[in-house]
C-alpha cells in the first residue's frame, strides 16, 4: 500500500528514517507538543497570514489536514475556474502529498511558487522542503517559473504602523537549487514507501537527534539509556565517540574504561570523577578567583523575549527583548538583599528596565552572571539607549562570570562535565531547586510573558504569569547566591 507522504513527513524521513517510521506506525510515542513548541507554531501560523499579504487577492483552501481529499478538488476547482493566487493549494503526485503556503499565476501560463518560513534566514532545510512541494505540483500537471522561500527580514525594523508586507519579508529564490535536488525526490519517495512496508529501521542516536530539528521522537530513542550518567551528559561529545560507545554496548559514564581513548581531557576529567564519586575542587583556583570578586556582588539574571513579528516600534523580527531583571545583592559578611523589576506595561520595556537595573547595581561592586547572556544584553541595551550607554558600559566593565568559576575549578559526579546551572546548582546545592515552580525554564517564561503582551491571555493567567515570572526569576540570581556561597566554602576548605 503506498502512503501518503506530506512535504513535513518528507523532511522527517531527509533527517532520519526511524523518525518517519515511528511517524506513521507508532505515533503515540512521539513527545507531546508543549507550550513553547506550539507557540512557535502559533507564531509561524501569524507570520504565514501576513507573508499572504504579499500577493493579494488570492483565495485560501481552507480544508485542514483532516481532509486532504477535499483540498486536493477544491486546488482543482479553483486552478481550472481561473483562479490567479492560491494560498494552501493541496497537490499530491506520486504518493508526496503538499500544502503550498502560496501559488501566484505567472504571465507566462506558468505559476510561482512561495514556500513561507518563520525564519529570519534561508536554511539548506528549506530547499529540500521546496523541492518535494515542487515535485508534488509539477507530477499534478502545473508548471512552474520559479520556487520561492520566504522568509523574515531581521534588518526590518518597525515603525508602529501595521507591518508593510513587503519590507518585513525577504524572498530569497531557489530554483536552481530546488530543481537540482528534484530527481532525487522520486528514489528517496519510493525508499520511504519500502522503509514503511517494513519493520522499524535500526538507527542509533546521534546528529540526526537534534538536527535540523529536534526529533518528536527524541525522549523515545533516548530511553534505553540510564536516568544517571548516560553517555551522552559527557559534555560535547562527538557523535563518532558516542558511537564507538554505544557499540561497546556503554551506556553509561560510570561504565566507560579508563584507557578508552577519543575523550577530550574534560570528558576525561568527568569520566574519572563520576566513576569515583568524589567531587574534584581546586581550592587554590576558586581562592584566586574569589580573591578577584569586589564586595558586595550583584547577582544579576535577565529574563527576555524575542518574538517573531517585533511588538515595539524601533525593534526587528527576534531582537531579544528584557522584560524582567532578578537582583541578589551578598556582602562580605553574608547579609542580602532581594531587588527585582518586571515590567507590566504594553510598550518598550528596556528604558524603564535599564534606568532602575542602574540604580539597583549601584556603582562599585562586582556584578555576577552565569554564562554571558547578560553580558550580551547589556551590550544591547547600550547600542539602544545611547544617553545610557555610559553607565551601562561602567556596569559591563564589573562582570564576573560565576559559570567559568564553577566550570574550570570544580567537576561533581551528578553534573558529569556539565556546567550548565540546570546540572550544578542541585549537585552543589541540593537545597535549592527549580521543581514544583509553574514556570522553570526561560522559553517557558518568554512563552508566558509573550501570551501577555500579544494579549492572548486574559486577566487572570496575566497575573499568575506575573507572580510565577517574579518566583522563578529570583530563584535564579538566589541560586547563584548559594552557589557563590558553596565556592567560598571549598575554597576555605583544608585540603
Amino acid at each position: 500500500m503506498k502512503r501518503r507522504i506530506s512535504k513535513s513527513r518528507f523532511q522527517k524521513g531527509l533527517q532520519c528514517e526511524k523518525a518517519l517510521w515511528l511517524a506513521i506506525n507508532r505515533s503515540e510515542l512521539a513527545t507531546p507538543v508543549g507550550e513553547t513548541l506550539q507557540w512557535t507554531f502559533d507564531q509561524g501560523t501569524s507570520v504565514g497570514r501576513l507573508a499572504q499579504e504579499l500577493f493579494g487577492g488570492g483565495v485560501e483552501v481552507t480544508e485542514d489536514f483532516r481532509n486532504p481529499e477535499g483540498a486536493l478538488a477544491t486546488t482543482a476547482s479553483l486552478l481550472t475556474g481561473g483562479a490567479t493566487v492560491l494560498y494552501e493549494p493541496a497537490f499530491e503526485h506520486n504518493g508526496a502529498f503538499c500544502r503550498a503556503d502560496i501559488l501566484v499565476a505567472a504571465d507566462d501560463g506558468r505559476w510561482d511558487l512561495y514556500e513561507v518560513k518563520s525564519t529570519a534566514s534561508l536554511k539548506a532545510q528549506h530547499v529540500t522542503d521546496a523541492a518535494v512541494q515542487a515535485y508534488a505540483i509539477e507530477g499534478s500537471g502545473v508548471p512552474l517559473r520559479s520556487i520561492n522561500v520566504v522568509h523574515l527580514n531581521n534588518t526590518y525594523v518597525w515603525d508602529g504602523v501595521p507591518y508593510d508586507p513587503q519590507a518585513l519579508f525577504t524572498i530569497a529564490e531557489v530554483t536552481d537549487d530546488a530543481r537540482a535536488f528534484m530527481p532525487q525526490v522520486p528514489a528517496a519517495l519510493a525508499r520511504f514507501q519500502t522503509m514503511l512496508e517494513g519493520r522499524m529501521p535500526a538507527m542509533r542516536i546521534g546528529s540526526q537527534c537534534t538536527s535540523p530539528y529536534t526529533c518528536d521522537f527524541y525522549e523515545h530513542c533516548h530511553a534505553f539509556l540510564p536516568a544517571e550518567h548516560p553517555v551522552t551528559a559527557l559534555p560535547r561529545l562527538p557523535e563518532v565517540v558516542l558511537h564507538r560507545l554505544l557499540d561497546a554496548r556503554i551506556t553509561s559514564i560510570a561504565d566507560i574504561p579508563d584507557d578508552f581513548g577519543g575523550l577530550s581531557a574534560a570528558q576525561a576529567e568527568a569520566v574519572s570523577v563520576v566513576k569515583s564519586g568524589v567531587p574534584h575542587v581546586d581550592a587554590a583556583g576558586l581562592a584566586r578567583e574569589l580573591g578577584g570578586v569586589t564586595w558586595p556582588v550583584y547577582h544579576l539574571d535577565f529574563e527576555t523575549v524575542a518574538p517573531a513579528l517585533p511588538l515595539w516600534p524601533g525593534t526587528h523580527p527576534y531582537q531579544t527583548i528584557p522584560f524582567q531583571y532578578s537582583v541578589h545583592v551578598q556582602d562580605s559578611n553574608g547579609r542580602i538583599e532581594h531587588r527585582e523589576y518586571l515590567y507590566e506595561g504594553a510598550d518598550d520595556p528596556r528604558r524603564a528596565l535599564a534606568t532602575r537595573l542602574l540604580a539597583d547595581l549601584g556603582e562599585s561592586g562586582s556584578v555576577a552572571h552565569y554564562t554571558a547572556y547578560e553580558r550580551t544584553q547589556l551590550a544591547a541595551l547600550a547600542v539602544a539607549l545611547p544617553d545610557l550607554a555610559p553607565a551601562i558600559e561602567a556596569v559591563i566593565a564589573r562582570l564576573w562570570d560565576l559559570e567559568r568559576v564553577v566550570r574550570v575549578h570544580t567537576r561533581h559526579p551528578l553534573s558529569a562535565g556539565r556546567s550548565s546551572i540546570k546540572y550544578v546548582l542541585p549537585a552543589w546545592c541540593p537545597d535549592c531547586s527549580y521543581e514544583g515552580l509553574e514556570i522553570a525554564d526561560g522559553q517557558t517564561a518568554s512563552v508566558r510573558c509573550l501570551r501577555v503582551l500579544t494579549g492572548v491571555a486574559d486577566a487572570g493567567e496575566a497575573e499568575a504569569t506575573y507572580a510565577a515570572l517574579r518566583e522563578y526569576c529570583g530563584l535564579d540570581t538566589w541560586a547563584m547566591v548559594r552557589l557563590l556561597q558553596e565556592m567560598q566554602r571549598l575554597a576555605d576548605a583544608p585540603a
